[in-house]
């Protein structure tokens, strides 16, 4: 058999000959350029079977390179190795095609143990791509570590697999933490297979032979199943279980792509939550913001805060799943957001706005988006921070929408934060009591506000708001 060719670039001559040495050790076949533009020269002439990349190097950085190796072949595996291992440049990289992430200083068996595995899983996928349906399956998969949401990556997952194989069940079990063993996290089952088969979760000692050797266990059984591990770079991320249909049989070329397809959700997963970390530490980095805008002024402190209980009570009386809460929750902390972007003038005035000065406030929807859109939130999230100013008889801002043109937590931020703004205090007004309020919601419902979500809300208020049963006075 040819030995694999594996081109290595890299502008520093010790890493560049311990990488040498390494790979040839195991048996591959090396080349070792300085810079991006005579690696890619070498590329282009004389082909390889994988790439170890730098980030930093003269002529061409490692991301320009990244994108010209892709313009002309979108399979060759790329692993990325650098010393400037921040989120942020494991993000841009993955996003741009690399196959995997090293960090500088390495292991030289991690750095082994990643070749081959990107190796075997190229030569796979080249062998699969023989069969016509699943090779367009392969291109859809790519898309895979695009999908920075774990629902959504689960979601197509669970959807590819089942317009191939048809099978019984499809169930995804991700790990906890250390120890604490493996959890379903999405789970489809036919009709006519028994409810309850499968279980909520497994001992890592029940599968460790599928982590250990990497390979799928086929279990030949009344229904013949297989569980299919996905593995990150140094630990179990969790596995597929599959069962087919009674004297269904899984043939060989079907495991070999599973094993394959587990690879790119593997490597979507651990993107996923990569992401994760990434707008953890944007949503905390922007809240501070919003309790800087909010600590301004005194009046208005805590007022985000507010919000996000008001919805959250709405959201929860309306039985909406824990996502819908989250993005309500996310929504309200960052939905005056954009009021950063407005004088202090005009934010603090201790009275009533003149025209132009209300114009301005009205600005601060579409200055919240501008903030917000790096961070790649859900679209939901973006929509209902910009358009809870809308009204039912769409006389509202920013786009005049109406009715049910108005996104569904868009109206139960608008009635939350009408509500929070009417009880607090104003350098121009008094706060409303909870009576007045009530009345405002109720005389504007079906107008300004969605009058379903007026009647949930004053539900709320009359049963119990913050512990306390508001009485008739509306104290």
């Amino acid at each position: 058999m040819d030995k694999k060719k594996i081109l290595v670039i890299d502008d520093d001559p010790n890493i560049c000959e311990l990488f040498k040495n390494a790979l040839e050790s195991e048996g591959y076949k090396t080349s070792l350029y300085p810079d991006g533009k005579e690696g890619l020269a070498s590329f282009e002439k004389n082909g390889s079977s994988l790439i170890l990349l730098d980030l930093q190097m003269p002529n061409m950085d490692g991301f320009e390179m990244l994108s010209k190796i892709r313009e002309r072949d979108k399979e060759i595996p790329v692993i990325v190795i650098t010393g400037f291992g921040t989120v942020e440049n494991a993000v841009r990289a993955l996003k741009s095609g690399a196959t995997d992430f090293l960090v500088k200083p390495l292991i030289i068996q991690d750095l082994l143990f990643t070749v081959k595995r990107s190796l075997e899983s190229g030569m796979l996928t080249k062998e699969i791509s023989k069969f016509k349906m699943i090779e367009a399956i392969l291109e859809l998969n790519r898309v895979l570590v695009s999908l920075t949401s774990l629902d959504l990556l689960l979601d197509r997952v669970v959807s590819i697999m089942d317009n191939i194989f048809q099978p019984e069940k499809i169930a995804v079990y991700i790990a906890g933490a250390e120890e604490e063993g493996l959890f379903l996290r999405k789970n489809v089952s036919k009709s006519s297979f028994k409810k309850g088969k499968s279980p909520l979760s497994f001992r890592h000692d029940e599968v460790a032979d599928i982590f250990r050797n990497r390979k799928a266990r086929v279990e030949k059984t009344k229904n013949h199943g297989i569980k299919i591990p996905l593995c990150g770079k140094e630990k179990a991320i969790g596995f597929i279980d599959v069962e087919f249909p009674e004297g269904r049989e899984i043939k060989e070329e079907e495991i070999k792509f599973l094993e394959v397809f587990a690879i790119q959700v593997g490597i979507g997963i651990e993107n996923a939550n990569l992401f994760d970390v990434v707008k953890e530490s944007y949503l905390n980095s922007i809240r501070s913001l919003v309790n800087s805008l909010e600590a301004k002024d005194a009046y208005t402190k805590g007022h985000s805060e507010q919000v996000a209980y008001y919805s959250c009570l709405i959201g929860r009386e309306m039985e909406l799943p824990a996502r819908d809460l989250e993005i309500l929750r996310n929504a309200s902390y960052l939905h005056d957001l954009g009021k950063l972007g407005i004088k202090d003038s005009v934010l603090l005035k201790p009275g009533p706005l003149d025209r132009d000065e209300i114009e301005l406030i009205r600005q601060h929807p579409s200055m919240t988006i501008k903030i917000l859109e790096p961070l790649g939130l859900r679209k939901e999230e973006i929509d209902t921070c910009f358009y809870h100013h809308e009204r039912i008889n769409g006389k509202g801002y920013p786009a005049g929408l109406k009715g049910e043109e108005i996104p569904f937590f868009a109206k139960i931020l608008s009635v939350a934060d009408a509500y929070s703004a009417m009880v607090s205090e104003r350098p121009y007004r008094k706060g409303l009591t909870k009576k007045q309020a009530v009345k405002e919601l109720e005389k504007w419902a079906g107008i300004q506000f969605d009058r379903d979500i007026v009647n949930v809300f004053l539900k709320i208020l009359s049963e119990n708001e913050t512990g306390e049963v508001i009485d008739n006075e509306g104290n």
